[in-house]
């Protein structure tokens, strides 16, 4: 019984994570000047029940579950992109896509956050829903 009890407790501690954009949510339009960030938020079993806060430019502008992918667009640069656990800098190219992935850390308890090619991250977008 207090198995069971334990279990629910998790699974709605799980739900109440925040979830969704936040107020720092980058707005740039769509245009030949601007560069295209996709992060996607893989869906393995570790960790499945937590949004993970992600991270752009030292603010955080969202959190994913499992599974959820986003996309904005920026001024082409260096820019950070990442969670709270891990963050990398990377160049950023005008009229291109950027593709980032997030999984569990196995060596830690966490999030890192991997930088990877279009083919992959269109294969990713496939199997994972957009953020609303």
């Amino acid at each position: 019984m207090k198995k069971l009890l334990l279990i629910v407790s998790l699974a709605l501690i799980s739900t109440a994570c925040s979830h969704g954009k936040t107020d720092h949510f980058p707005d740039l339009a769509q245009s030949a000047e601007t560069a295209e960030i996709i992060i996607i938020r893989n869906n393995n079993l570790l960790g499945w029940g937590f949004s993970v806060k992600v991270f752009y430019d030292e603010m955080m502008i969202a959190n994913l579950r499992a599974g959820e992918h986003l996309s904005f667009f920026v001024t082409p640069g260096f820019h950070t992109v990442g969670t709270s656990d891990d963050q990398i800098t990377v160049p950023l190219n005008a009229s291109q896509k950027h593709y980032f992935l997030i999984s569990a850390d196995y060596s830690q308890f966490g999030f890192e956050i991997s930088r990877i090619s279009n083919e992959k991250g269109e294969n990713w977008l496939t199997r994972t829903k957009p953020l609303k």
